[in-house]
């Protein structure tokens, strides 16, 4: 005959089971999937395209109705050592009104080694052949750096500054 075991797997088996099909369904977050949110704005979010808005880009102004990247300009960049926020205008050198635009900006030494690169999509509204001033939060949490043409804070490194535009949304 044989003994009966003292510890059988099958009853906790049975209740690790029902305990997790209640977890779920309790809705307590097992096996969920969980995703990660940045505190900015999220890359692949579009701006809020005006209608009939028509998106420029490439410098081939066969594919976009005689328009190029090139129309827009970037200048004035301004950032305080102390500062938390940069700012600097886009020029929109085209015949219709700009409604937003998407950019790279790189943030360099002076002797060219980068310090940073992000991507920006801004909702904007400029009229043809004007210029409009932009007010984004600093990629320089720590305050540590500032624009070489702006005011330097005492302990604040220099950096430079190279505009990449991917595309702007003109309104028809």
């Amino acid at each position: 005959m044989r003994a009966a075991p003292i510890f059988s797997a099958a009853p906790i088996l049975r209740a690790i089971l029902i305990l997790s099909i209640a977890a779920l369904a309790a809705g307590s977050g097992y096996g969920r999937k969980t995703t990660l949110r940045l505190s900015a704005k999220v890359a692949d979010e579009e701006p809020a395209m005006a209608r009939g808005s028509f998106m420029v880009a490439s410098h081939c102004p066969d594919c976009n109705n005689g328009y190029r990247i090139d129309q827009i300009v970037f200048s004035g960049f301004d950032k305080h050592g102390s500062s938390s926020s940069e700012s600097f205008f886009i020029t929109n050198n085209t015949d219709r009104t700009m409604s937003g635009v998407s950019l790279y900006i790189e943030y360099l030494t002076p002797d060219g080694r980068q310090l940073h690169k992000r991507f920006l999509k801004l909702d904007c509204n400029i009229p043809a052949g004007e210029t409009r001033k932009a007010d984004v939060k600093s990629w320089d949490t720590q305050r540590s750096f500032h624009y070489e043409r702006s005011r330097a804070s005492k302990s604040s490194s220099p950096f430079t500054v190279v505009f990449d535009p991917v595309a702007y949304y003109l309104r028809f």
